[in-house]
């Protein structure tokens, strides 16, 4: 409940910024403040004092509260936050469950589930668009699972607060446009996209390549800032997802419904019974900077981006550097779980529905190839082929040519051979 109490507080803050830094909603902040700012802003005193040359910059800036105020709101909440981990620290752990079953009320029988089997809308139109010869390699047959009438738990609460909270701040991006602030929006979403798919999915989740650990660490903060959830919680729910992929024990199958394998999963803390073990993450829980991220996770993620941003280049800044990036990228990583497991195509024989697709592997720096990633989990490439663009690969090679990075991990020919739909093609795809 800290932990929840805290992240709730943290987004109402982040609502609160928006409020004292908006023209209209000023009355809120205490009236000395806009005095004070007048009074600096003034003709007279500005001659006095020898700050301005003349009156006319009375206009350059808003009257709107110093960002020392949203910044002592928000830097008094993570302290708080950071005082409730402590005395979380200090209660009694629960250990982590292991050799786990479905509960009873989980949905975990397909079959039985109340909405019954669906076809995915658009299933055949879109896979058209998708496939270019429009081969099918499943039937879009789904079982939905019951999104929104069921018992929604506290936590289930919390992230749909903050999921609403932050779509809402993307919402209002528009009307503050600047092509400086698109310029910060598109950075953040290159640096923390990459960050996901290079640090969290790649090297992290799967090993496929080697660091120094200072630039492992480095590699992960960046994903850190995606607001995806720490590395520990992130790594072990994507090794849950390749360790039953599109069974009833997945953590995000479209089988158990569209919007369930792009955000509703997030939502369902009991249908995601699986997420409860992080034995699956031993590797990452021993390590103590993983651990730290863990405890003081809002604090580098929703804290210091907002305070940062909205010192550099006030609302503008936050609403397209943070809000905006933030669900950009959210929903482009969603779709590699819901969109790559539905339309595309397959090269390789994994016995599951994850596909190549186009749009998503450019959208998601490599990812959307993602049946030759369930093929060869471990490999550091995904896009197998030459026209298969993949963003995160090419950053990899470049880490190893400047000696950074090692170890690379490629699928042999054996396995591939094994896997192929064609092996013809499969012998002539290039490995490295």
């Amino acid at each position: 409940m800290a932990r929840s109490n805290s992240l709730l507080s943290l987004a109402a803050a982040s609502v609160a910024l928006l409020c004292l830094t908006t023209g209209p909603l000023s009355f809120l902040v205490p009236q000395f403040c806009k005095q004070a700012q007048t009074t600096l802003l003034s003709p007279a005193s500005a001659s006095t004092q020898g700050f301005y040359a003349n009156a006319t910059l009375q206009n350059t800036l808003p009257l709107q509260p110093h960002w020392a105020i949203a910044s002592a709101l928000l830097a008094a909440l993570a302290t708080r936050k950071l005082n409730k981990v402590g005395r979380a620290a200090q209660a009694k752990k629960q250990k982590p469950l292991r050799d786990q079953v479905a509960p009873e009320n989980a949905d975990a029988v397909r079959e039985d589930r109340k909405k019954g089997s669906k076809n995915v809308k658009g299933g055949s139109k879109m896979q058209r668009f998708f496939s270019v010869r429009n081969r099918k390699f499943w039937d879009f047959t789904v079982w939905p699972r019951t999104y929104f009438k069921r018992v929604w738990e506290k936590k289930d609460w919390m992230y749909a607060v903050i999921f609403g909270i932050i779509h809402a701040g993307a919402f209002m991006a528009p009307w503050y446009f600047s092509w400086d602030a698109f310029a910060v929006f598109f950075c953040g979403y290159v640096i923390t996209g990459l960050g996901i798919t290079l640090s969290y999915h790649r090297q992290l989740a799967h090993l496929s390549f080697k660091t120094p650990k200072v630039v492992e660490y480095i590699l992960a903060y960046c994903g850190a800032l995606a607001m995806q959830s720490h590395p520990i919680n992130w790594v072990s729910s994507h090794r849950h997802h390749h360790g039953a992929t599109d069974t009833a024990n997945d953590v995000h199958s479209p089988k158990d419904g569209f919007w369930w394998s792009h955000a509703g999963w997030l939502l369902d803390q009991k249908g995601t019974w699986m997420r409860v073990d992080r034995s699956n993450v031993d590797d990452l829980s021993k390590q103590w900077y993983y651990r730290f991220l863990q405890k003081t996770y809002p604090l580098h993620a929703i804290v210091l981006p907002i305070v940062g941003l909205y010192c550099w280049g006030g609302l503008p800044y936050v609403l397209w550097g943070f809000f905006a990036r933030v669900v950009w990228t959210w929903h482009v990583t969603w779709a590699v779980n819901s969109v790559s497991h539905v339309w595309g195509f397959q090269d390789w024989n994994t016995g599951d529905i994850s596909m190549n697709n186009w749009l998503i592997g450019i959208l998601a720096f490599g990812e959307g190839w993602h049946n030759n990633h369930h093929a060869f989990e471990t490999s550091c490439r995904h896009g197998l082929k030459w026209w298969q663009v993949d963003v995160t690969w090419y950053i990899i090679k470049l880490l190893e040519t400047v000696g950074i990075a090692s170890d690379l991990k490629y699928p042999t020919q054996a396995k591939m051979k094994k896997l192929s739909w064609d092996s013809d093609e499969a012998a002539s795809a290039a490995i490295a």
